[in-house]
């Protein structure tokens, strides 16, 4: 009883000192969300009626222009949205009416999951436990179970689950193993080099026969880095095109100008670049040929080390035009980044300093009207 008490009058007390006292009246300003603003209203008044005393208490309601505070951002969860917005919430809330993220989360969080633990057993026993949590949340609180404090994130713990078995069906991959469920498209032949068989298509998911491969590591290792990398580059460039939404709603005109379009072109001009060479690389046949299949890694990074000179095998053609397109991008991408440290800074130092000079000049003028009238 006293702990509750005294936790009663720390919050009654810290309340009161963040309002002004003017003569009988306490004058304090809140922020309230328009849907519950009758609903605070209806409560204070009830609350008047039942007191005895002469306590009375109006409510008045502010522009937020004219308010010299900034708006906080009230994002209305529910039990399925809460685990993605406190995801989000964690790298930082977003402003009064900034575009939410947490939206966008829910699908491309427990995706990108399953694209780094796509696994068909341990997607599974995911998918079974975040189901078992969704059908018996009723029963786990009633019985108090130790899975009471996993039952926030049941809905996220059932989306990983779900795409992390169906990516694991795309890498055909059971704890390290493959299902050869429609057989494979490859059969060995007298050799140890298997033959693939004539226009034959694995239907759903890797072909199991590269698990048996010796060069298994290589391909597989291979094939779900480039696909996280153009996976999280597209997210990344999904983020900074709400950045520019958002400073188009706003008129941030500075913003728009020195940093989204530079930051757009930077991330199209040079890692779409890398994405188009990635798919450009995987439809040509290196069969036979892999010593001469180049380095996407060096090839990129030739860019700013060789200048754009290609080292070794082109990508396509005889190198001519690859290094004309290489050159074209570095000369882009070393544009963009003064553009996006530079500008910005100075503008705001020479706004904030003509400020500082127009304030001192009003006063300088206010100083020397009160002379003259203390003169006269």
């Amino acid at each position: 009883m006293y702990r509750y008490f005294f936790k009663k009058e720390k919050y009654i007390y810290t309340n009161l000192n963040k309002c002004k006292l003017h003569e009988n009246f306490l004058d304090g300003e809140v922020w309230i969300p328009a849907k519950k603003w009758d609903e605070v209203h209806n409560a204070t008044q009830e609350i008047i009626k039942r007191k005895e005393s002469n306590l009375t208490a109006n409510f008045e309601s502010l522009s937020i222009e004219n308010s010299p505070t900034k708006p906080p951002t009230f994002i209305k969860s529910n039990e399925f949205t809460f685990a993605f917005q406190e995801i989000v919430n964690t790298y930082g809330t977003p402003r009064y009416q900034e575009i939410n993220p947490a939206l966008f989360a829910i699908v491309t969080f427990p995706f990108l999951f399953g694209v780094m633990f796509g696994d068909i057993a341990h997607g599974l026993l995911l998918l079974l436990f975040g189901s078992y949590l969704c059908l018996q949340k009723d029963e786990l609180v009633k019985s108090k179970s130790i899975l009471v404090p996993a039952l926030k994130g049941r809905y996220l713990i059932l989306l990983m689950g779900i795409f992390a078995f169906y990516c694991g069906w795309m890498y055909n991959d059971f704890m390290s193993l493959s299902f050869p469920v429609f057989g494979s498209c490859y059969q060995n032949g007298k050799t140890e080099v298997t033959i693939r068989k004539p226009d034959c298509t694995y239907p759903f998911g890797l072909d199991p026969k590269w698990y048996v491969a010796q060069n298994e590591l290589a391909f597989i290792n291979s094939l779900k880095m480039k696909l996280s990398v153009i996976l999280g580059i597209f997210q990344m460039t999904m983020g900074i095109c709400l950045k520019g939404l958002n400073n188009i709603y706003f008129k941030q005109t500075l913003e728009f100008v020195f940093e989204f379009i530079p930051q757009i072109i930077f991330m199209v001009i040079l890692f779409g670049y890398m994405i188009l060479m990635i798919f450009l690389k995987w439809s040509i046949d290196w069969s036979g040929n892999l010593d001469n299949a180049p380095s996407l890694i060096t090839q990129l990074m030739n860019i700013f080390l060789k200048l754009g000179s290609v080292q070794g095998k082109p990508l396509w053609g005889d190198g001519s035009s690859q290094v004309l397109i290489n050159r074209i991008i570095l000369v882009i991408a070393f544009l963009c980044i003064p553009i996006m440290l530079f500008p910005k800074p100075l503008i705001l130092y020479n706004e904030i300093k003509n400020k500082k000079q127009q304030q001192e000049s009003s006063e300088s003028e206010r100083n020397y009207n009160m002379i003259v009238e203390d003169v006269k």
